[in-house]
């Protein structure tokens, strides 16, 4: 099993939409996939996924309220998929997220602790892979979904924003974790994906990361995504789209990424 988290330096770059997606791909393509919202701060998953309510949420199952098979709801007996897809969410309501950001360093350790549980769980009932969508920048949640995870996928836009944190992101975090990554740009303007525009971005992007991290690709910015209002996972919904078709691409190159540790 492959675990891998999908992260950000700020907010905004399209990643739960990116994991959601992702999954949906890999459990359609026969993979048996689970996916955890641990974006405590402003969870997502659910409203791509339309699950309204739940008795329980990662939250609980991190203060070792309840059990993994508690938390984890089955989205691809749905779906009609080839593999499995199971999801956990995290709780959406405010004084759950006001008590998550209270939560001090021993909780977290516990967290990291029930992270490692799960993962080990998944891959005794032969899940294929556990993808962790992360909150953006460097929170103790993010850390915890960094360390339990093979490597991780940092998602960017073209902007000195991005470029500048994620270039920190590399040196002071990923670095000393000795983690290994991958850098995927997303939302870019298509003109600069054309033409000399594109050998320019693509030199001034080897030039900012290389030996830093692997360059998984750069994903335009598709004006029928947001017209979904964040509202379903296109990759089940609306499979023939661009967005998706390029998405299948990334996946692909995910499945065949190797690193040193390998």
């Amino acid at each position: 099993m492959r675990t891998f988290a999908i992260h950000s330096y700020k907010g905004g770059t399209g990643k739960t939409t990116l994991a959601a997606n992702l999954a949906a791909i890999m459990a359609k393509k026969g993979h048996d996939v689970a996916i955890l919202d641990t974006d405590f701060q402003a969870p997502s998953l659910h409203t791509l996924f339309g699950i309204a309510t739940r008795s329980c949420y990662v939250n609980d199952f991190l203060s070792e309220k309840v059990k993994h098979t508690e938390v984890l709801t089955d989205i691809g007996s749905t779906f009609d998929l080839s593999g499995k897809l199971f999801v956990g969410f995290s709780d959406p309501n405010v004084e759950a997220i006001r008590e998550q950001l209270a939560k001090d360093r021993k909780w977290h350790m516990q967290a990291i602790s029930q992270l490692l549980v799960l993962k080990q769980k998944l891959e005794k009932e032969g899940f294929d892979y556990f993808i962790l969508d992360s909150a953006p920048g460097v929170h103790y949640s993010s850390v915890n979904t960094i360390v339990v995870s093979d490597f991780t996928i940092i998602v960017a836009k073209i902007d000195n924003f991005d470029f500048d944190g994620t270039a920190h992101l590399l040196d002071e975090l990923y670095g000393p974790l000795n983690k290994d990554t991958m850098l995927l740009f997303n939302k870019v303007v298509p003109n600069l994906l054309e033409g000399k525009s594109s050998a320019g971005l693509i030199e001034m992007v080897k030039e900012m990361f290389e030996g830093k991290t692997q360059l998984l690709g750069f994903l335009p910015c598709y004006c029928n995504v947001p017209l979904g209002m964040g509202s379903e996972v296109l990759a089940l919904t609306q499979p023939d789209l661009p967005f998706i078709a390029k998405l299948i691409e990334i996946e692909q190159k995910i499945e065949a990424a190797e690193f040193p540790g390998d």
